[in-house]
């Protein structure tokens, strides 16, 4: 456990929100490669589409946690935009961003499925990084083990749960080393198997779904009904997973290989050259004319 890095001038930095940010540069820099070389994307709309995704991520965590724990905030809600006191659930953040980069597609007319078979690997490879924080915050830890337990600090609030000589399972791991698992995966699928439109991205609610189903009975919960929320939104991930692959293996064509994609951006910056060439033409036949004159 060392949830705080380092201060600056007493500013902390904290290593669950260094992870955070390593996450979201990460995501940012792969999502770009993926569009560029296996989607007609214009990987320019990176930033746009991040911006409005983590603007959900924030906003979505944030909420749920609050709504999750309401008798906590009701009597001072100006502690729900504290957020930097932490408090925040990944499912919440997980479907506002969702939403958010949804409706920026439909907005932008960008296509919304090799966009979000492009973005599957990327927010399981970010899991995978970010989860690193919990452990390092001491948050989001797991019930007692004597298999293989860990063991935080007496300061902890691991320890004040289970006192400062506890053996509790790492679900900040277990989900990290889920989300590095998930993300291999689908990036195997990407690269060697030619699935339907949409289907990665459903393989991936599916996985995610249903690591998390497991990590969650492994994991410390304040009370059954966050534990059994948590868990009937891992369930419907699955269920809708499995859903859209069926779905969308009926109803979509197969992914472009790297190769036809490679050709025709080859061929559209051949098109856009020539436009270019073209406007150059007309403003110097433009310019001459105007000088007759």
């Amino acid at each position: 456990m060392y949830p705080v890095l380092f201060q600056i001038a007493g500013f902390q930095i904290r290593t669950y929100s260094l992870m955070l940010l390593l996450a979201f540069v990460v995501g940012i820099i792969l999502l770009w490669l993926i569009l560029k070389r296996r989607t007609l994307i214009d990987p320019a709309v990176v930033s746009d589409f991040a911006f409005w995704v983590i603007i959900g991520v924030v906003v979505g965590a944030r909420l749920a946690y609050v709504l999750m724990h309401w008798p906590k905030f009701a009597e001072n809600p100006a502690a729900i935009f504290k957020i930097w006191e932490g408090g925040a659930v990944y499912y919440g953040g997980f479907i506002l961003a969702l939403a958010a980069g949804l409706i920026y597609l439909r907005v932008k007319k960008i296509p919304v499925l090799p966009l979000l078979d492009a973005i599957a690997p990327v927010i399981a490879l970010c899991e995978g990084i970010g989860r690193i924080g919990c452990f390092l915050n001491g948050c989001c830890f797991g019930q007692p083990t004597d298999v293989c337990g860990v063991t935080f600090p007496a300061d902890s609030f691991a320890s004040s749960i289970f006192g400062p000589g506890h053996s509790i399972w790492p679900t900040q791991l277990f989900q990290s080393g889920g989300g590095v698992l998930l993300f291999v995966i689908l990036f195997l699928l990407m690269r060697l198997v030619r699935l339907r439109k949409g289907q990665l991205f459903a393989i991936f609610l599916a996985g995610f779904g249903a690591f998390r189903f497991g990590v969650n009975l492994l994991r410390y919960y304040e009370d059954t009904l966050n534990l059994w929320t948590n868990q009937w939104i891992a369930i419907g991930l699955v269920i809708v997973g499995v859903g859209l692959a069926i779905y969308f293996g009926r109803t979509q064509e197969k992914v472009p290989t790297p190769q036809w994609i490679a050709a025709e951006r080859k061929k559209m910056a051949e098109a856009r050259r020539k436009k270019e060439q073209g406007r150059s033409k007309k403003s110097k036949k433009s310019k001459k004319a105007s000088r007759r004159r």
